[in-house]
């Protein structure tokens, strides 16, 4: 094929191309029956085959709407969880203040947050966020915001000290009880429980009777709740009443105490 008959076919090609596309224009220019039928139909097909595509950014617009909302309800359940912890800080410290103001009004009490517990160790304890720094020295008697014992203080630091429980399996403290008021001794012996030591039984203890620091020792200012009494018994060997007891303060749920000094 030379040059001139291939020059020729382009040029046949170009203009049925270019008549068809002019066609076109003119026919979709109309505004007749048969041009509108078409119209029609070319926007169904247009429309049909644009579906999946359209229904795929649906999808897109959609996951990622999710996602915002997602983001933002995680951003809103953290700030009301804030919100509520606040609340309850607060509330407990507003307990805190009344309980000093109430109880204590004549005995210096420093309070404290605890940021550490060691109950499973070998002698049960508590850190808290009070040290040299605030006047703490060892032995000094650890209260709850209910103003029951919690403990003593053993080791002292800068900043922290380390407090030795109630519930602790060495712990031990002169109490007083019942209307004679009876000197005994409270020994921690599991968990929660206890037992009051050498007090007689000429003594007339009752259940629920409280057993209260006795200010015997220099350690414990008097009038401190230590325990209640759950049972006890008298047996004619023996001089002294069998006396079981439970820790009034809630070992497990402590969050702030306070030293008297």
């Amino acid at each position: 094929m030379n040059f001139f008959t291939k020059f020729y076919l382009d040029k046949k090609k170009a203009s049925l191309i270019l008549t068809s596309f002019l066609s076109l224009i003119l026919f979709f220019s109309s505004d007749s029956s048969s041009s509108s039928k078409v119209k029609g139909t070319v926007l169904d097909i247009y429309s049909t085959l644009s579906a999946p595509k359209n229904w795929y950014n649906n999808i897109l617009l959609v996951k990622q709407e999710n996602e915002l909302f997602a983001l933002k309800n995680a951003q809103l359940s953290l700030y009301n969880s804030k919100l509520i912890n606040y609340q309850i800080e607060n509330e407990r410290l507003k307990k805190m203040l009344d309980f000093k103001k109430e109880s204590f009004e004549n005995i210096s009490i420093l309070p404290a947050k605890i940021v550490n517990s060691n109950i499973s160790n070998s002698i049960e304890s508590i850190i808290i966020n009070v040290g040299e720094t605030d006047g703490i020295m060892k032995n000094l008697s650890v209260i709850d915001t209910n103003g029951f014992l919690v403990g003593k203080i053993i080791e002292v630091g800068k900043e922290n000290s380390k407090v030795q429980l109630i519930s602790d399996s060495n712990f031990l403290v002169s109490i007083k009880i019942g209307n004679n008021i009876s000197i005994g001794q409270f020994k921690s012996t599991y968990g929660k429980y206890g037992t009051l030591e050498g007090i007689l039984k000429t003594s007339d203890i009752q259940a629920d009777n409280i057993a209260y620091t006795s200010g015997v020792s220099e350690i414990y200012p008097p009038d401190i709740p230590v325990s209640k009494v759950i049972n006890n018994s008298k047996k004619k060997n023996k001089l002294f009443q069998d006396v079981a007891v439970e820790i009034l303060t809630d070992i497990n749920n402590l969050y702030y105490v306070f030293v008297i000094q």
